[in-house]
This record gives structure tokens, sequence and C-alpha cells, in this order.
């Protein structure tokens, strides 16, 4: 695997001109996943406002439409059931959220949606995995990139 984390969490999550893409966490993801989505919506979920401010500082300083900052935590979404095609980011893993997290990202991607997160190491990729796995996605990949492990899987 070459490129940044950022670029393989995109390139796995297969995203294609007119999707509608969950983001978790903000930065480069953002703007990386509106360059390949084109005219589909880029939804930015933030737990603490002033982070969603500086994203939104940052999106009208390049001039992208079509993002949504959200404040909301991966344990409860702020979407609608089957919201997005897809959904990438960074999540925390340790706790009993992150089963929460697993049904919430399931229920808000559409059937066939695809998961590209990246967790801290191997040990947190097979706990995430096993909570995807708990919530119905179907089993995908997990990969060392740098100092983190990317995990994808698809809603079936």
């Amino acid at each position: 695997m070459s490129g940044t984390s950022d670029d393989l969490l995109l390139d796995a999550a297969a995203l294609a001109p007119g999707d509608d893409v969950l983001v978790l966490g903000g930065g480069t993801l953002v703007f990386g996943a509106h360059d390949r989505i084109g005219d589909g919506w880029v939804y930015v979920v933030r737990s603490q406002v002033g982070e969603l401010e500086e994203l939104l500082d940052e999106a009208h300083g390049t001039g992208s439409a079509g993002v949504a900052y959200l404040v909301g935590e991966t344990p409860v979404l702020p979407l609608p059931d089957a919201a997005v095609a897809a959904a990438v980011g960074r999540i925390v893993v340790g706790s009993a959220a992150v089963r929460d997290a697993a049904c919430e990202l399931h229920r808000v991607l559409q059937p066939g949606g695809r998961l590209s997160l990246a967790a801290s190491d191997g040990q947190a990729a097979g706990e995430l995995q096993a909570a995807l796995g708990a919530a119905g996605f179907l089993a995908g990949e997990a990969a060392p990139v740098g100092d983190e492990t990317l995990v994808t899987a698809r809603r079936p």
C-alpha cells in the first residue's frame, strides 16, 4: 500500500461521483472525499462545535460546497436510516461504545454501503472487526498502514 493513510481510507471506501459520504473526523478526509464524489454530499460529524467551526472556515476558504457539518458522536449519529453510501474516518476502540457505534454505522449506511475506518493498532482493529460483525456487517479486511490499521467492511 502506498499513499497517505487518509488517501488509503478514501480508496478503500471506493467513493464514486454522486455518493453521499459520512466522515468521522475532518481535515483532509473531508476535502479528499469531496473531491472524489463531486455532486454528492459529505457529512462531517464531530462532537465539539469549535471543531466544526474550524472545518467550516476551512471549507469556505477553499470554496467547498456540498459539505454539511453535524454535531454528534458515532454511537448516536445525527442522520436518517440509509443516508450514506460510504463512511470513512477514525474511531476510538476499547469501550462498550464501539458496539453502539457499529450499530449506528450499519443504520446510516445504505444496503451495499462501504465502511473504511482506521484503528490505532492491530488489537483495536480486531475489536472493531468483532463489533462490526456483531452489528451485521460483512467481513472486511484489516491491514496495517503506518501507525494505524485500516479496517474495511460492507453492509449487506
